[in-house]
């Protein structure tokens, strides 16, 4: 624990999601109010399709649920509504670098490169840089305990890649 001069209280609480970071929370002296800052990006949510068109932006790896995952962040260039939104696609890592060719980062990487990887110990994520891709958008209607998400807590996500349409 720590004061400053505002005697406001900073205090370490881990986040209940394993793979976010510790964040740090204030206590207003005051009021006793706990200000917890967000630090992730949620996506809005966007009705499902898959005419949507994305540009690849980044890639994170973290824990979820005791499993590692990439995650692909394109930012939406469909005009329209959402036009400049971020969303993500969220790959299980493979255990032991072993890649599977069922598994979802394998078969869009391959998409992406157009072709088989030569080595599926080196597969970059450099291979989605300067691309574009229409891609099927996928609405998040329940939690992880399969508790309906009021339409306030639904985000979408990228479910899938379906073709490369610029960079190619």
């Amino acid at each position: 624990m720590h004061y400053n001069d505002n005697q406001t209280i900073y205090l370490h609480v881990p986040c209940a999601l394993d793979w976010m970071p510790r964040i740090m929370s204030l206590i207003d002296q005051g009021s006793g109010d706990l200000v917890c800052p967000c630090t992730s990006d949620i996506p809005p949510a966007i009705p499902n399709g898959d005419q949507y068109e994305l540009g690849f932006l980044r890639a994170e790896e973290a824990h979820q649920y005791g499993r590692h995952k990439i995650y692909l962040w394109f930012q939406l260039t469909t005009p329209g509504e959402w036009h400049g939104e971020k969303f993500y696609m969220a790959c299980n890592i493979a255990s032991k670098g072993k890649w599977g060719p069922s598994s979802k980062f394998w078969l869009t990487w391959v998409l992406a490169a157009g072709r088989r990887p030569k080595r599926v110990d080196r597969m970059s994520t450099a291979i989605f840089r300067n691309k574009v891709f229409r891609a099927r958008m996928r609405k998040v209607l329940k939690t992880s305990k399969q508790i309906d998400r009021t339409p306030a807590q639904q985000y979408s996500v990228v479910d899938e890649l379906l073709e490369v349409t610029v960079g190619r």
